[in-house]
């Protein structure tokens, strides 16, 4: 069966450590076809988490996932859940995902990253991102990203939120004060790993918001696809 959708994927590969950037990539590129609707038998994450709506789903072998959308109270811009499967431990999944979001090495191409604190529940990163297009201004943001573990349900945690922590944003910069999202995994009985992931982003400026959100989705997809890849090198490498 053909998948729904299937953006393009980025040449370089690494895990998107910032899906705010990944959006911005998207809407300046044009390059991506909106996703359309797909039916079929689902995980009716509707009826157990109030307002998501199925969006698309893919079951092409290893790269399955289902994805869903809603708009959040107050907001233009759609949030997306993206749930997939791992075929490898939670708690390698998680620490390579970790690693990745924190790891200025992974960043974009376009986007400057720098890791303003770390510890081990988690850290506070700053990312510029270069827009290199006429009439639209330089984003920046400051992510506080925390880190959760249940010894109980051995379930990994990695969240991120936009804050007003760190420096101001640098002369002709649009700082972004509305971003959220996590990574959450979970041990499944044959030993793979369940990954639930969470994005809503409010774009600054003169983006529109109808624009953005017929690419947001594609993002989210790029953001699992890349940790697949991630996944994978570190396993090849133990």
């Amino acid at each position: 069966m053909r998948p729904a959708f299937r953006p393009p994927l980025s040449s370089a590969a690494p895990l998107p450590s910032n899906p705010i950037a990944l959006a911005l990539i998207a809407v300046l590129s044009l390059t991506a076809s909106a996703p359309t609707r797909a039916e079929g038998a689902l995980p009716d994450v509707a009826a157990r988490e109030s307002g998501w709506q199925h969006y698309g789903t893919s079951d092409e072998g290893e790269s399955d996932y289902v994805m869903y959308t809603r708009k959040p109270a107050g907001s233009d811009y759609s949030a997306y859940r993206l749930e997939a499967i791992f075929d490898a431990p939670v708690e390698v999944v998680a620490d390579v995902a970790a690693r990745n979001i924190v790891d200025p090495a992974f960043s974009q191409k376009n986007m400057d990253k720098t890791v303003l604190e770390r510890d081990a529940q988690g850290a506070l990163i700053h990312s510029h991102i270069h827009i290199n297009a006429p009439f639209i201004s330089d984003r920046d943001v400051v992510t506080r990203v925390e880190f959760d573990f249940d010894p109980t349900s051995k379930t990994h945690v990695v969240r991120w939120r936009a804050t007003d922590e760190g420096p101001p944003p640098p002369d002709g910069v649009i700082r972004l004060d509305r971003s959220d999202g996590s990574w959450t995994f979970l041990p499944s009985p044959d030993g793979k790993t369940r990954a639930i992931y969470t994005s809503h982003t409010e774009i600054a400026g003169a983006l529109p918001a109808w624009l953005l959100n017929g690419f947001m989705s594609n993002t989210m997809v790029e953001s699992v696809t890349g940790l697949r890849e991630a996944l994978q090198r570190e396993l090849a490498s133990r």
